[in-house]
C-alpha cells in the first residue's frame, strides 16, 4: 500500500479497533484485485432480478419491441442485455471502461458508450424511447444538470435511486465514495425525494413513484415511511416511472 493508506490503516487500529483497520484494507484490496467473475453479483442478482421484474411488470414484454433504450450506468450491461432481448435497441453507457471492455465481450449486440455524467452528457442531439437510469443517480456529484438532460433526452424514464429520510425538495446529503461500484469521482449524492420530484415537475415528466414492497430485497427498500430524520440509510430508495405527458401509451 502506498504511504498515505499505512498511515489510514494505522490510524484505525488506534481509533476505530482492528475490524475497522481490516475493513479498510479489505476494501483496498478488493479494488486491486477483484476478478471480474465476482464484481455485480452477491446482493446484485437479486436486485437486478427485481427491478427487471418491476420494469417489465409496468410496461408489459411487449412494450420494448423496436424501443430505443438508453441504460444509464450499466456496468456489465446485463439489465440492458434483458431488454435487447425483448426487442430493444439498446445503448449502455457507464463512466468506467473497464466495465464497458466486460460488457463488449459479453453482450457485443449491445452499443457501449463511455461518458462521465458528472461533466458531459453525450446524447444532447438523441431521442430515446425509455432511459433505465438505475442506482446512478447518487453515485453522482449533481443532481439538477444530470437529471435535466435526461429528461430532456426520453419519452419516458425509469428512475430509481438512494435518497435521504427528508421531505425537503431542497434536502441533498454529500457522501465520499469508493470502490469499483461506487461515484467515479469519489463524491456521491443521496437528495430527498421531494428534491427529485421538482426537478421532474420543471423537466415537465409526469411520475408514478413506485408504493410497493413486492420489489424490495434485503438491501434494497421501497415503499418506506419518512420520518424527516435529515439523514440517509443504506437501502432506502425511490423508483419513479417518468413519462412525458402526451408519450404516456408508447
Amino acid at each position: 500500500m502506498a504511504k498515505s493508506n499505512n498511515v489510514k490503516f494505522t490510524k484505525l487500529i488506534w481509533k476505530g479497533g482492528f475490524n475497522s483497520a481490516i475493513k479498510f484494507l479489505a476494501l483496498k484490496i478488493r479494488d486491486l484485485v477483484l476478478p471480474e467473475q465476482i464484481r455485480f453479483k452477491e446482493h446484485y442478482v437479486k436486485w437486478r432480478d427485481q427491478r427487471i421484474r418491476c420494469i417489465v411488470d409496468h410496461y408489459g414484454k411487449d412494450f420494448f419491441k423496436g424501443k430505443k433504450l438508453l441504460e444509464l450506468g450499466c456496468g456489465y450491461g446485463d439489465i440492458g442485455a434483458y431488454f435487447a432481448k425483448l426487442g430493444a435497441k439498446v445503448t449502455c453507457l457507464d463512466a468506467r471502461q473497464e466495465h464497458l471492455e466486460v460488457l463488449k465481450r459479453r453482450y457485443p449486440f449491445l452499443k457501449a458508450v463511455q461518458a462521465d455524467l458528472d461533466n458531459e452528457w453525450p446524447f444532447k442531439k438523441d431521442e430515446f424511447d425509455i432511459i433505465l437510469h438505475l442506482g446512478t443517480l447518487y453515485h453522482l456529484q449533481y443532481v439538477d444538470r444530470p437529471l435535466v438532460d435526461v429528461c430532456q433526452s426520453t419519452k419516458h424514464l425509469v428512475l430509481e435511486t438512494e435518497v435521504c429520510d427528508s421531505d425537503d425538495p431542497e434536502m441533498i446529503i454529500y457522501t465520499k465514495e469508493r470502490g469499483y461500484d461506487q461515484a467515479f469521482n469519489k463524491t456521491g449524492i443521496r437528495p430527498s425525494g421531494a428534491y427529485i420530484e421538482k426537478i421532474l415537475k420543471i423537466c415537465g415528466m409526469k411520475f408514478k413513484r413506485l408504493k410497493t414492497s413486492n420489489y424490495d430485497t434485503e438491501d434494497h427498500k421501497y415503499n418506506w415511511e419518512i420520518r424527516n430524520t435529515g439523514k440517509w440509510q443504506h437501502g432506502l430508495r425511490r423508483l419513479y416511472f417518468a413519462y412525458k405527458s402526451h408519450h404516456q401509451d408508447n
